[in-house]
């Protein structure tokens, strides 16, 4: 019988970015599981300003995409012309996620509660440090989903790339006010 480690490093070996998806539906109760691992995450301060949007519907992801290509295109125009047939090529990799049939997009807001011990004394270095831990929570919530679809037999990959297009994303999936985008994880049968 495998021990609890065994199972947990077999899950995490099998773990790999999964790109392309069957057409096979992913069904709820499976996304239900994924997000209760990712719920059982810890988060930075105790503070649980962090979410999770379920997106399924073609048109959004769509919308999402074309967001993300609109945004890379506003940026090529500034990147040196010897780097921009590179940033083309890796910037394909960006949108893939509209091939799912789900979406998760992990959003978080900072609530600057080390910031405001200092008042207006608070320094750029502590402000970083402040984002910085509600980024690294967010993410570890995010890859707990990748290992919970792994352990479902579902593929997942973890995705920052769209975080670019931000805030033309963040109106079209409806999140809260001051809500920023800590990944998007593309899930569905490999």
């Amino acid at each position: 019988m495998k021990t609890d480690y065994e199972t947990l490093k077999d899950i995490c070996s099998r773990r790999k970015s999964v790109r392309k998806y069957s057409a096979e539906k992913v069904l709820d109760e499976d996304i239900a599981k994924i997000l209760e691992i990712a719920n059982s995450t810890p988060y930075a301060s105790g503070q649980g300003k962090w979410e999770v949007l379920v997106i399924k519907d073609p048109e959004t992801l769509k919308q999402m995409a074309d967001c993300v290509k609109q945004k890379v295109d506003e940026l090529l125009v500034d990147i040196r012309e010897d780097f921009k047939e590179h940033f083309l090529n890796y910037s394909k990799g960006f949108t893939f996620f509209d091939k799912a049939n789900v979406v998760l997009v992990f959003t978080f807001r900072i609530s600057p509660v080390v910031t405001s011990l200092f008042g207006i004394n608070a320094s750029e270095e502590i402000k970083k440090f402040e984002r910085d831990n509600f980024t690294k929570s967010i993410s570890c919530a995010a890859m707990l989903a990748c290992l919970a679809a792994e352990s479902l037999g579902l593929g997942a990959c973890y995705m920052t790339g769209p975080i670019l297009a931000q805030d033309l994303i963040l109106p079209i999936i409806k999140a809260k006010p001051g809500q920023e985008i800590g990944a998007v994880i593309p899930i569905g049968y490999k």
